[in-house]
C-alpha cells in the first residue's frame, strides 16, 4: 500500500473514521436525495431505510469487488499513486463545491410543491428505487474507486474486521441521514431548517478539503519515490 491514512486498527475507529469522512458525500444532493424528496411525503420516515438498504446492497456489491475482485490490480504502486492524485482532486472538488455552496445558502429542503408533485410507489419499488438511483450517479463510481478503494485495500491489510467496520462505519450514515431527511420531509420541514442544512453542508466540505490534502500528499510522495 502507499501508506494512506487509516488512523488506527482499531475496529470502532476505523468505523467512526468511515462514518465521519461519509458524511459529506451523503449529505450532498444527488440521485438518492431525489428519491426520498418523491417518496417521503406518501410513506413518511420507512423511505429512508428502503432506499438505505437499496443503495448499501449496492456499495456491498462494489466493495466486495474493490477487497476481493480488483485488489490485486488496484494493489499496483503506479496505479495507487494515480488513484490518490484522482481521490485528492475529487475530494477538494467536492469539498470547495461543499464550502463554498452552503456559505452562500445553495442547499435546501424541498417544498411542498416539490413534494407533491410525485407518484406513489410500493415499498418494495423505493427499495430497487435505492438500487437505480445508485448504479446511475456517475460520481458514486468515481468515489468509490478513486476514494473508497484506498483505504478498504489498507483496512484488508489488517483483515477482514476493519474492512467489514469500514464498511459499516459508511452505510451508516446513509441510514442515519436518510432517515432523518425523510422524516423531516414527512412532517413538512419543521424539523430541520435550510440555515442548519447548509452549516452541515459548510462544515463537511471543511472536512473533505482536509482529506483532499492528504490524498494529493500521498500521490506526490508517490511521484516522488
Amino acid at each position: 500500500m502507499c501508506g494512506i491514512m487509516l488512523p488506527t486498527n482499531s475496529i470502532p475507529a476505523i468505523f467512526f473514521f468511515a462514518f465521519s469522512m461519509a458524511i459529506g458525500a451523503v449529505l450532498s444532493p444527488g440521485p438518492v436525495t431525489t428519491a426520498l424528496i418523491s417518496q417521503s411525503p406518501r410513506l413518511g420516515w420507512i423511505t429512508g431505510p428502503l432506499v438505505s438498504t437499496g443503495h448499501a446492497l449496492t456499495e456491498l456489491l462494489m466493495a466486495g469487488m474493490i477487497t476481493f475482485g480488483l485488489s490485486a490490480f488496484l494493489s499496483q504502486p503506479t496505479l495507487q499513486t494515480a488513484i490518490a492524485l484522482l481521490g485528492g482532486v475529487l475530494l477538494l472538488w467536492m469539498g470547495a463545491g461543499f464550502v463554498f455552496s452552503g456559505i452562500k445558502g445553495k442547499y435546501h429542503l424541498p417544498t411542498q410543491e416539490e413534494k407533491e408533485s410525485t407518484q406513489p410507489m410500493s415499498r418494495k419499488q423505493v427499495l430497487v428505487m435505492g438500487v437505480l438511483t445508485t448504479i446511475s450517479n456517475p460520481f458514486w463510481y468515481a468515489w468509490w474507486i478513486t476514494v473508497a478503494s484506498v483505504y478498504l485495500l489498507e483496512a484488508k491489510e489488517m483483515g477482514m474486521l476493519p474492512v467489514i467496520a469500514f464498511y459499516l462505519g459508511h452505510i451508516s450514515v446513509d441510514y442515519l441521514w436518510n432517515t432523518l431527511l425523510s422524516t423531516v420531509i414527512g412532517s413538512g420541514g419543521k424539523l430541520f431548517s435550510n440555515r442548519v442544512y447548509n452549516i452541515l453542508m459548510a462544515i463537511c466540505g471543511s472536512y473533505l478539503l482536509y482529506l483532499g490534502v492528504q490524498f494529493l500528499m500521498v500521490g506526490i510522495k508517490g511521484i516522488r519515490g
